[in-house]
């Protein structure tokens, strides 16, 4: 009996555990406006350029809670709305998140969230559990939760949510949306609101770690990098090789760094007879690049320090894996590790 109530301790105890982070959810994230389009215009700021900074650095808080997410847009670019909704349907997402501000005359003020009238039961939810963390979060007047039928909330195929975080044109909400601290608020409302959705007790990151496969939309290489999934020490569904040879043609992997510091920086490889002994990985760092290389042919299926070395915030310190290095073999992009210390 002692051993039976054991073991159901023990399964109860990893159940709490398993179910703490977004393992096998995969969001899509979707910054409004963009490029050409600059969406709301008031005191002095562009909407495009505040939804994407909010969705980036909540990009950042989903893959430190191991969710993989796929962004519509990472820079200040003009997609359609019809691309949008082929990112979140090509990519088979979980969930769709898109990020935006309201204008009207500068009188009005505060949060709504919108899902669409004919969508799924999840869809109401994920706009019922993010609008009020939102509010919370953000310290806003609650517009409430309501329906729209917004072409992305339409068209995607997974619940999906268009969050309106607060007027732009508004002075009050201006000065919120103008602050790095209540930009990061919004993006931990997001958080917190989808992990209530999913039935996790709403809270933060307990440590930096970031975590990008080749799958993940912070993740880039060209078209010679080919997809493989033979090998059984891959990290995840599959990874991206490519034969080495002397020209510039790198994949990368570019981590949204939520605080300053020194991190740990891993890489995960499969190994094999015909992978290169000396795979360049270069890691771009506060004030320059270190070039590590790397022997890929033992120590796959696990993580492998790079070093240590000192980042800022933001998207600005990508990894890379060159194929720059000895003929013959090829070189294999899977997945990189960014741990604080």
């Amino acid at each position: 009996m002692k051993k039976v109530m054991l073991f159901l301790i023990l399964m109860l105890c990893f159940s709490v555990v398993a179910s703490a982070h977004f393992s096998g959810v995969k969001l899509c994230i979707d910054p409004g406006h963009g490029g050409s389009d600059p969406g709301a215009v008031g005191n002095g700021l562009y909407e495009k350029t505040i939804n994407l900074d909010i969705s980036l650095r909540a990009r950042g808080l989903f893959q430190q809670e191991a969710a993989t997410v796929v962004m519509t847009r990472t820079t200040d670019v003009y997609v359609s709305l019809q691309g949008r909704c082929d990112i979140a349907n090509n990519n088979g997402c979980t969930d769709f998140e898109c990020s935006h501000c309201n204008a009207f005359d500068g009188s009005a003020y505060g949060t709504e969230t919108f899902c669409y009238s004919g969508g799924s039961a999840n869809s109401y939810d994920l706009r019922n559990k993010i609008n009020p963390e939102m509010v919370s979060h953000m310290q806003t007047y609650n517009r409430g939760v309501k329906t729209a039928s917004f072409y992305v909330l339409v068209n995607t195929n997974m619940p999906a949510i268009l969050c309106e975080v607060a007027f732009i044109d508004n002075a009050g909400d201006a000065a919120k949306l103008a602050s790095a601290t209540w930009r990061q608020e919004a993006a931990r409302a997001y958080l917190h609101g989808t992990q209530s959705h999913y039935g996790i007790t709403p809270h933060d990151p307990s440590a930096v770690t970031i975590i990008l496969d080749n799958t993940s939309g912070s993740f880039y290489a060209s078209g010679n990098w080919a997809t493989g999934t033979s090998s059984s020490d891959k990290y995840g569904t599959n990874y991206r090789w490519r034969s080495t040879q002397a020209v510039s043609d790198r994949a990368s992997w570019t981590p949204n760094i939520p605080s300053s510091g020194s991190y740990a920086v891993y890489a995960w490889w499969p190994q094999g007879a015909n992978r290169s002994p000396s795979a360049p990985y270069q890691i771009t760092r506060s004030g320059g690049t270190t070039t590590v290389y790397k022997n890929q042919q033992t120590n796959g299926g696990k993580w492998n320090l790079l070093g240590t070395y000192s980042f800022g915030t933001g998207t600005g310190f990508p990894t890379y894996l060159s194929c720059w290095t000895g003929t013959g073999y090829v070189v294999m992009a899977d997945a990189i590790k960014w741990v604080k210390q």
